[in-house]
């Protein structure tokens, strides 16, 4: 029992994940997540847009100077008011996404009848016309915990939060600087609940993406981002260096880049047309360097998922179900019919392969991203797809591909993922150690036991605890009497780090926009 209990510390928070981002069917993705949580913190996949953290600084101050008063029920009612009256304002002004409540502001002005808009019941938690359904709106759901990461607000000693002396207050100073003369009369409305449609016109001005250019308040959101901490600070240094790469790669493509271009660019180290991305800095390549680390390490997951889609299509042509044996033998013949070879061992096999010179080139169909994308595309996640042979050979030589990547270069993969418990997270440092230990294995050997021990055992060792630990009932395959079966179906995904908002945030701010970099843009990029 006491083994159970100091095991059961170190597993990932499955249930946490699960709602947000699918089943993690062999515990693969959280190494990844863990991972690119480090490289933009203080930004989330929920962190829509910037204006959010000067408009909760301000409001910590105002509320503080007008009420004083510390029940955390009253600092909730105000955060949900002003969340609504916000949500009013940006679909009043139009084009914006990413405001919390913008469904709720659509219906709520389609359908006012009068000048005035009453929106304090509306803001209630657990009012049945809520704006959010989140008792603490998209404070808590998204923002609270990033404008404490990044140290705008902090708890420590407080019953609600208060602003901090380096971050918060200039912060609020600013936003307010930026309201004028409407920061007191935008405090009434939230103290009262209702706003009039021409007081909604006058605080467009206050609408996400409305933050002057020349402004106090976008160059303290700069700061934020890309100012160089002054005193050891881990977490802002990683951010600041991974916005410099946004920055450098939307530089080098001269538009605005896409999440996943950036993600291939940083792995690769050139654009899909092969134009390289020159850093110029040993900190920007370096941090780089842990982006290739993080993209490895899910394309590393990528296979295996792809590989356990591939034994669970192979498993629904048999409803009656059979033993795991010729389930294991049957996906390693069908793997050997499709390859275009058969070495006699792994390291045959790994010394053979020259990766492409351009791991995201498009018009190789040996690159990385080539491989990924035929396998994802292919794969599928339940039954509308079937993953065939061939793609799961594609998924074999992509493991190949990036167990020789990951044995040259300065990378230090063991520095990144090494302090992760291999059994609870398995990772590209588990699995290319595990390749390691099995270099002169028969090849046919080799992949039957990765089908078997790293895709299917493993499957049924994370469902068993998230069964016994959050009792989530997540397999995909059942055994009875010596025989297994086929019960739902999952396959290959990416994880999701951030990047979304974080382009958004520097389009708020005016470093990014439709050619790239803009003339603020370029000035910040060449900082580094």
């Amino acid at each position: 029992m006491d083994g159970e209990e100091n095991e059961q510390v170190n597993f990932p928070e499955w249930t946490e994940y699960r709602s947000k981002n699918g089943l993690d069917p062999l515990g693969m993705q959280n190494s990844s997540i863990n991972l690119y949580q480090t490289f933009l913190p203080g930004i989330s996949n929920v962190t829509l847009r910037m204006r959010y953290y000067g408009l909760y600084a301000w409001l910590n101050r105002a509320y503080g100077q007008k009420t004083g008063d510390t029940n955390p029920e009253t600092w909730k009612r105000y955060i949900r008011r002003t969340e609504a009256l916000y949500a009013l304002i940006a679909y009043r002004h139009g084009g914006e996404t990413g405001v919390a409540g913008i469904d709720w502001a659509t219906k709520k002005l389609n359908n006012a009848t009068g000048d005035t808009i009453e929106f304090a019941q509306d803001a209630e938690p657990g009012s049945e016309t809520h704006y959010l359904q989140q008792a603490w709106g998209a404070y808590g759901a998204a923002y609270g915990s990033q404008v404490s990461e990044i140290g705008i607000l902090t708890t420590v000693g407080h019953p609600i939060p208060v602003l901090t002396e380096e971050i918060g207050e200039p912060l609020a100073a600013v936003f307010d600087d930026a309201m004028g003369p409407l920061a007191s009369r935008f405090f009434e409305v939230i103290q009262r609940g209702s706003v009039s449609i021409s007081e909604l016109d006058e605080f467009s001005a206050l609408a996400p993406s409305e933050i002057d250019p020349s402004s106090k308040e976008r160059a303290c959101y700069q700061d934020i981002l890309l100012k160089e901490p002054e005193r050891e600070d881990a977490s802002a240094l990683s951010r600041r260096l991974s916005v410099l790469l946004i920055l450098k790669v939307a530089g080098l493509l001269g538009r605005e880049p896409k999440p996943d271009e950036i993600r291939w660019i940083l792995y690769a180290g050139y654009e899909s047309e092969g134009r390289p991305l020159d850093l110029a800095s040993p900190s920007l390549e370096a941090q780089r360097q842990r982006w290739w680390v993080y993209h490895a390490n899910d394309l590393s997951h990528i296979v295996m998922e792809t590989l356990l889609k591939f034994a669970l299509d192979q498993l629904g042509n048999f409803p009656a179900g059979i033993t795991l044996e010729r389930l294991i033998g049957l996906c390693v013949d069908q793997i050997r019919d499709a390859a275009d070879t058969w070495p006699e061992d792994w390291e045959s096999f790994f010394e053979e392969l020259n990766p492409a010179a351009n791991a995201y080139a498009a018009n190789d169909p040996h690159s990385e991203w080539s491989l990924s994308r035929d396998i994802v595309r292919g794969a599928g996640r339940n039954d509308e797809k079937f993953c065939s042979p061939e793609l799961a050979w594609k998924a074999v030589k992509l493991l190949a591909i990036i167990h020789k990547r990951s044995q040259v270069g300065e990378r230090d993969i063991a520095a990144e993922l090494g302090h992760f418990n291999p059994d609870a997270f398995r990772s590209l440092l588990s699995e290319t150690r595990f390749l390691d230990r099995n270099l002169k294995e028969p090849f046919a050997d080799i992949i039957a036991h990765i089908v078997e021990e790293r895709v299917i055992r493993r499957h049924m060792w994370v469902a068993l605890r998230k069964f016994r630990y959050q009792r989530d009932y997540t397999f995909l395959i059942e055994m009875d009497e010596g025989r297994i079966r086929l019960r739902e179906k999952d396959g290959p995904v990416f994880t999701n780090p951030r990047l979304g908002p974080a382009i958004t945030f520097l389009k708020d701010i005016h470093l990014v926009g439709g050619q790239g970099l803009t003339d603020l843009g370029a000035e910040a990029a060449g900082v580094a």
